[in-house]
């Protein structure tokens, strides 16, 4: 088990290090450092798994109120994993091939994914350890639909984890005129996007206790 789990973090530092050199070469064959702005999105994203796999180490000592302090931010920090699937909004901008940066891009955008849902699952195995599978998966939906509402502020409103962090109120504030000013456009991106996630997550989730043997012939 333990090799299992240092391989998954091997995987997404390659995983993470094949996108900063894509970028790296992007901007060394074109002379365009347009899209630098992914390593640190990228960076980002890491911040969530690394208080998951904190919370996820003391969880497995025991469940304690320190668990739920690392779980606050990794709440905070958790959109910034599905948020580098919207960036492909920056495709064709540039002088490179349009199908370089499209591999690019999707190369950000599985990381991110892979950050994320792999961040999410040792969440999902501390909230099945504390209260049990039914809030457990509860909890799953609320943070995806949550994570839908971060992608949204930081896309559309420009606002970032740290303002959630550091200017709660004033954010609240921004997302209710949001809402009231165009509920429909809202209430339809923050659905999809649940969706789409939740849809990502089970898939993900339907292989980790998948277990395929080659049976011997009689």
């Amino acid at each position: 088990m333990p090799g299992r789990r240092t391989l998954a973090i091997v995987t997404l530092l390659a995983s993470s290090a094949l996108c900063v050199a894509t970028v790296q070469i992007r901007t060394h064959e074109t002379g365009d450092p347009y899209y630098r702005f992914l390593v640190w999105n990228l960076i980002l994203a890491w911040v969530p798994l690394v208080f998951a796999i904190a919370a996820y180490a003391r969880a497995r000592r025991r469940v304690d109120p320190l668990v739920a302090v690392l779980l606050v931010p990794w709440l905070l920090f958790f959109p910034n994993a599905p948020y580098l699937l919207t960036d492909f909004i920056h495709l064709g901008e540039g002088p490179a091939p349009l199908w370089y940066d499209a591999l690019m891009l999707s190369a950000f955008a599985w990381t991110g994914l892979l950050l994320g849902f792999g961040s999410l699952y040792l969440v999902q195995l501390i909230l099945r350890r504390a209260f049990g599978s039914a809030v457990a998966w509860l909890g799953v939906l609320g943070a995806l639909g949550l994570a839908s509402v971060g992608v949204y502020v930081g896309r559309f409103i420009r606002f970032n984890s740290w303002d959630a962090l550091l200017h709660p109120v004033r954010v609240a504030d921004v997302l209710q005129e949001q809402l009231s000013a165009v509920p429909m456009r809202m209430a339809e991106a923050l659905l999809a996007l649940t969706a789409f996630l939740l849809v990502g997550y089970l898939a993900v989730y339907s292989f980790t206790d998948l277990k395929l043997e080659l049976e011997p012939k009689d």
